[in-house]
């Protein structure tokens, strides 16, 4: 018995530090905040996401609705929120300045590094640039769907039972793009 509980304590041990290394989590993944993941899927759900279901689960069958590009990026809170040392203000200002990246300049860098990692674009930030501009009628329904704070020294969403400092967290953003991830593609190589 005693032996048979430390075998499955290793074994949760070993699937927890497994699944906690890698900061890129699937869209089959669901945290105490709701899934978080990057690619493509279908609008974005609250209360699916709620009741823990994962973008795989809720999206699953609408493949020809997956027009919405997910990325995963850091934000921080402001200088005057950490100095008051405010957990509420500090969560507060650092999901401001997530939701203004990506309604701003920064989708352009967001949408940059998407396309070096997954479509292989050499300079992904010139060419997210070009996108931007050239698709304003192709990108829409800009947002935050969800962040945790990161944990200082990880680096990573903060685990239940670790203190949430809010100085830095990380979001979960999204944008519509007409025509999907093969429309994407092909806009960039043709910018390229």
């Amino acid at each position: 018995m005693k032996k048979s509980l430390i075998v499955c304590i290793s074994l949760l041990a070993f699937v927890v530090a497994c699944g906690s290394s890698d900061g890129r989590r699937d869209a089959t993944t669901v945290g105490k905040n709701g899934w978080i993941f990057e690619g493509w899927a279908c609008a974005p759900d609250a209360a699916a996401g709620a009741r823990g279901e994962s973008p795989a689960q809720y999206c699953k069958g609408k493949e020809k609705e997956f027009d919405y590009l997910y990325m995963k990026f850091s934000a921080r809170a402001s200088d005057k929120a950490i100095k008051a040392n405010s957990v509420a203000m500090k969560q507060s200002t650092c999901r401001e300045a997530a939701r203004l990246q990506v309604a701003g300049d920064g989708l352009k860098k967001i949408l940059g590094e998407y396309l070096e990692q997954a479509s292989g674009v050499s300079d992904g930030q010139s060419t997210g640039s070009v996108i931007v501009s050239e698709s304003k009628g192709l990108i829409k329904g800009i947002g935050v769907y969800d962040c945790c704070s990161l944990n200082n020294e990880s680096g990573t969403c903060a685990n239940v039972g670790e203190p949430e400092t809010w100085e830095e967290c990380q979001c979960v953003g999204y944008m519509k793009y007409q025509g999907g991830q093969k429309a994407l593609e092909t806009k960039a190589q043709a910018a390229q």
